[in-house]
């Protein structure tokens, strides 16, 4: 798995965020678009907002093209969601062990849910502004120098085209890593993340691939959505989403983006994978013919949350743990929580409900991905995370729908059975997916470690600034969950070696992260060589050797 959250950018420091959630809201930044000039208390004017608060995604603009061999101005000719789904998809691929082992390219598709393009929007500004110029939409401007004043992200050329079409996200992966599975973008609104996994599990199903990268992304870079969203009322006034909460008036719109790497159990068992988690159920439904189409649709709801456990031959009530689509609006949460007391009936087992968006917003079509993601994370280590801040709204119907809202972190209760949980989202079209995710029963690979032995961990990047930012990175990483040497190291030799290297030798992960905290400073101070006992940083030219052994 890989992702990107508010407050987290990457897979360790979302669960960091989970297990102590603090909401990831704040004003809009200049740096995206200026806020005060849509910001109106008294929301009159239909291009106006009554909120300034969001939950975003620092740097969208920053992509290392060069690492990917991809032109500079292709580039910046590709929507930022593209290139957020491309580093995300290398990312997974590291994470499932594969990137210098390699994988079955042949028969590995891409499926991605991406809604729409904000980037679109700002690349074609001159030309709607030459309309507008034109007197096409209403009066000429006056000044014969406004158009040049118009600017938008870059002129159209020859790349443009291709880079803006959402269909080229999936492709441009496929293009990138040589896949040559299936290849195509969906959008089913605010349910296309896991819509995205439904259809990559589809297509493993029926034998059309053999590996599927699933995901979504979602970013916003103009404020078209925030005041749709907000013309409706969906966007909270206070500026906090509280999922089932006493004070919840609606969602902080967000961003964000997931991708997993799927592929049949037997496969995956087969080739000593490590597996988070298997998928057990999907079941997807519309609520069709509906009066006035923007309300919840509780019958739509049910049959697809039925659907789900139908396919996975289990009964609602075997799973602990539910990851609500969780809007906190007035309208969607007694909904939501009536549909599940319906299907888990009158008898069933406690389980326990959560809903990300307390934490890092509403990232609309990645929204689904950032509940299964959190989902199989809990499901995984045996931990539900806890909602913050919560106080509910209707503690007597959660009670009738036996739920128990958790605010601590929770060790998953003992059972015969394996964890299981619900994981559902739901689209604005009346869309709705919910996936049924169980705990592997196999036994984790494990990697031989003899107790007190040194382990050697390489780690590379393409130049010193890089390398001493990852030693940092994965300092932190070992103090937080203190990983064995042994597996740290098994992982880092499974990844492309750049020439910018610095080898580490350590017994146990304090050793190894004060090691590698002691190695970014003298990389940043400029050293190279041995820069201690057990640490070393060196450069190896292509087809050379390094210009400083390995520390014996």
């Amino acid at each position: 798995m890989a992702c990107r959250f508010p407050g987290a950018p990457n897979v360790n420091a979302y669960w960091r965020l989970l297990t102590a959630p603090r909401p990831q809201f704040s004003a809009i930044p200049e740096s995206r678009w200026h806020a005060s000039a849509f910001f109106s208390e008294n929301f009159r004017d239909p291009s106006t907002t009554y909120t300034d608060t969001m939950a975003l995604l620092p740097d969208v603009g920053h992509f290392d093209a060069a690492h990917y061999g991809i032109p500079p101005r292709r580039a910046r000719s590709m929507d930022p969601q593209h290139r957020l789904l491309i580093d995300l998809a290398r990312e997974a691929i590291q994470d499932a062990g594969w990137e210098t082992e390699g994988f079955d390219r042949e028969e590995t598709s891409v499926i991605t849910s991406l809604t729409e393009s904000g980037y679109r929007e700002l690349s074609t500004l001159q030309i709607r502004m030459r309309q507008v110029a034109g007197g096409e939409f209403g009066a000429r401007p006056a000044d014969p120098r406004w158009l040049e004043t118009v600017r938008g992200v870059d002129h159209l050329q020859g790349t443009s085209v291709a880079g803006l079409l959402l269909n080229m996200g999936p492709n441009t992966i496929s293009s990138v890593f040589d896949l040559h599975g299936e290849s195509y973008a969906l959008d089913s609104a605010c349910s296309g993340g896991l819509m995205a996994v439904a259809n990559a599990v589809f297509a493993l199903r029926a034998g059309r691939t053999r590996i599927a990268l699933a995901g979504g992304a979602q970013l916003v870079l103009t404020p078209d959505l925030l005041v749709g969203l907000s013309r409706i009322g969906a966007i909270s006034r206070s500026g906090r989403c509280l999922p089932f909460g006493a004070r919840a008036d609606g969602f902080v719109l967000g961003e964000g983006a997931g991708v997993l790497v799927l592929r049949p159990l037997a496969d995956a068992l087969a080739a000593g994978d490590r597996v988070y988690a298997v998928i057990r159920g999907v079941g997807t439904a519309n609520d069709g013919t509906v009066q006035g189409g923007m309300h919840p649709q509780a019958a739509g709801q049910l049959r697809a949350l039925r659907r789900a456990y139908r396919d996975a031959d289990l009964a609602p009530d075997s799973v602990g743990y539910l990851e609500a689509h969780g809007t906190g609006t007035t309208v969607g949460d007694p909904v939501e929580v009536g549909v599940l007391r319906v299907l888990r009936g009158a008898d069933a087992a406690p389980a326990f409900l959560g809903a990300v968006k307390a934490v890092v917003g509403h990232s609309l079509n990645a929204a689904g991905m950032a509940g299964l993601i959190k989902t199989v994370l809990a499901v995984h280590r045996g931990v539900i995370p806890p909602q913050p801040e919560f106080e509910p709204a209707e503690p007597a119907a959660l009670d009738a729908a036996r739920l128990v809202v958790p605010t601590e972190a929770t060790p998953w209760p003992r059972s015969p059975r394996p964890r299981r949980a619900g994981v559902s989202a739901f689209g604005f079209g009346g869309t709705g997916v919910h996936l049924v995710v169980e705990e592997c029963a196999a036994p984790e690979p494990v990697v031989p470690a003899p107790d007190g032995e040194p382990h050697l961990l390489v780690l590379s990047a393409r130049d010193r600034a890089g390398l001493a930012r990852y030693a940092r990175d994965l300092a932190d990483v070992l103090t937080e969950d203190r990983l064995p040497p042994a597996r740290v190291a098994d992982t880092l030799a499974r990844r492309t070696p750049f020439a910018e290297r610095l080898a580490v030798v350590a017994r146990d992960a304090a050793e190894a992260a004060g090691r590698l905290t002691a190695a970014a400073e003298g990389i940043a101070a400029g050293r190279t060589g041995e820069l201690g006992p057990g640490l070393a940083v060196g450069t190896v030219e292509p087809g050379g050797l390094p210009e400083t052994s390995a520390p014996a």
